[in-house]
């Protein structure tokens, strides 16, 4: 093999170790934004799943006779409870008895759920108010 022949491998060698390298590169930088987004999605599963475990945690214990009411107690309740890094949360309560809980995460977007304080007992007729009728 003369000098010409081993001049040409090499520079082919350093041609394609640097496009290998590049190219592992960028997917390894891929991954890492991937497992990022993953974790934080994780995180506003998480902070809905806190927000329904509180509302789980209050259940049967009525808070007000009006639903609508009993909707405001349960945002302003809600509105208070910690959050994770990096999140906003907006609680709002809406018409029909609902509560809209939003969590948004910067890079992500957001995830929503609607609770009814209805649906877990948290408004109708307290005991004390059964035994004032009667």
């Amino acid at each position: 093999m003369n000098l010409v022949e081993t001049l040409a491998a090499s520079v082919i060698l350093v041609i394609s170790s640097s496009c290998s390298l590049q190219l592992w590169a960028s997917s390894t930088s891929s991954a890492a934004v991937a497992e990022q987004r993953q974790h934080q999605l994780g995180q506003l599963e998480i902070a809905l799943l806190g927000s329904q475990a509180r509302v789980a945690a209050l259940a049967a214990e009525p808070v007000a006779a009006d639903c609508a009411a009993a909707a405001r107690w349960l945002g302003a309740d809600l509105q208070s409870q910690p959050r994770g890094a990096g999140l906003s949360r907006v609680v709002s309560a809406e018409p029909g008895a609902l509560v809209r809980v939003q969590i948004r995460a910067p890079e992500v977007g957001q995830r929503q759920r609607w609770l009814s304080p209805a649906a877990y007992g948290l408004c109708g007729t307290t005991e004390q108010q059964a035994d004032e009728t009667l």
